[in-house]
């Protein structure tokens, strides 16, 4: 089937590749048309979709040419925008942009990047905002605009129809916290269950998250200097160097609370586990604990004995911003939650200021753990 594209043919059990190329004789200033024929590979190897694929690249390797009117978003992505990405992509957050990505291509994936269309994007963005988080929403936003502003550089498409696409307004997410009086309710289904008591206790005025809290060990823990050093974290059941909010191999000095440390040393006199190598919160087996498995054997069944309609990881750091909000600056805050950013500093990292830092949480812990 021969086009002004290329065509392709079969011999010998091989698909071949021809297009042609305009050539001057630089002696007479002729130009003729000069025709090209290349091996692409076998046909039980190659589907005739594929045989396409290579024969495109070839000529756009050859020829400088771009897209033409089969290239679909999908194949762009694939081949064109994410090599040119994905080396960046924190290995924390690649599931997340790859499934991100299969959303785009459930809707877009079969229209050609010459078709793509400003009010269609648009539209569909704003059909979405009405079931997905503000969060994805604005990603997915982030995502077309890249793809199709590398579609322009690349001489895809004339003009990038999604440099003006907007964030529609989003469903509104309830974000729960637990009051005072439900912090005090819990806790006191927890007078008998020590791991769970000291575990709350630390992590309700110091809002670790549990990828830090359950790969702690007794070594991390200063009791002196009232210190936790956070130097792993359990990610995808794989225990790995902290890097959330460092460079990897960093470590971060976390203050505790007096009240806090109170608890982790009663919990050290009466675990068995607590070597310098053990973990302070282990499994049954002496392992890191899974938050998935915690959540589902202990968070929810306490919050049920509470009569708390919800809680998991997000909530109970939420509960620590919100209490602390007054508590101390903006950076102290944003410090206390081991963030990258202050909003109201508009993006500025965040030098930590040790003494506030400690009596924040101080403040903090005298208000959601005293009796």
């Amino acid at each position: 089937m021969k086009s002004q594209e290329g065509y392709l043919t079969q011999e010998s059990g091989k698909w071949l590749g021809h297009f042609s190329r305009w050539v001057i004789n630089y002696k007479t200033g002729e130009k003729k048309r000069q025709q090209r024929a290349f091996v692409i590979g076998p046909v039980k190897q190659f589907t005739k979709t594929a045989a396409r694929d290579a024969l495109r690249e070839r000529m756009v390797s050859e020829l400088g040419l771009t897209a033409d009117r089969r290239v679909t978003l999908e194949w762009f992505i694939t081949q064109r925008w994410q090599p040119m990405r994905e080396g960046n992509w924190r290995a924390s957050t690649r599931q997340t942009n790859l499934e991100l990505l299969k959303v785009i291509n459930a809707r877009f994936g079969n229209v050609a990047v010459e078709d793509m269309d400003s009010v269609a994007m648009q539209s569909w963005l704003n059909a979405i905002a009405k079931e997905r988080s503000g969060s994805a929403v604005k990603h997915i936003r982030i995502f077309l605009r890249s793809i199709m502003s590398e579609a322009e550089e690349q001489d895809y498409v004339r003009k990038n129809p999604a440099r003006l696409l907007r964030v529609p307004a989003v469903k509104k997410v309830n974000r729960p916290y637990l009051t005072l009086a439900q912090i005090k309710k819990l806790l006191r289904f927890t007078i008998f269950q020590r791991r769970e008591r000291a575990l709350l206790r630390l992590i309700l005025v110091t809002a670790l998250r549990p990828s830090e809290l359950f790969a702690l060990k007794w070594k991390c823990f200063d009791s002196e200097k009232r210190t936790l050093t956070i130097s792993e974290t359990v990610y995808r059941g794989v225990l790995r160097p902290y890097t959330k909010t460092t460079a990897e191999g960093d470590v971060q000095q976390l203050v505790v609370p007096a009240l806090a440390v109170t608890g982790l040393c009663e919990w050290y006199a009466q675990t068995e586990r607590n070597g310098e190598q053990d973990f302070i919160f282990p499994n049954t087996d002496g392992g890191f604990i899974l938050k998935e498995n915690y959540q589902q054997r202990v968070l929810n069944p306490l919050a049920m004995l509470a009569g708390i309609e919800r809680l998991n990881w997000q909530i109970l750091r939420r509960t620590v911003a919100t209490h602390a909000q007054h508590l101390g600056s903006p950076k102290d805050i944003a410090t206390l939650m081991r963030h990258k950013k202050v909003e109201t500093a508009q993006q500025h990292y965040i030098q930590a200021i040790d003494e506030t830092v400690r009596e924040t949480g101080e403040l903090l812990a005298a208000k959601v753990l005293a009796k």
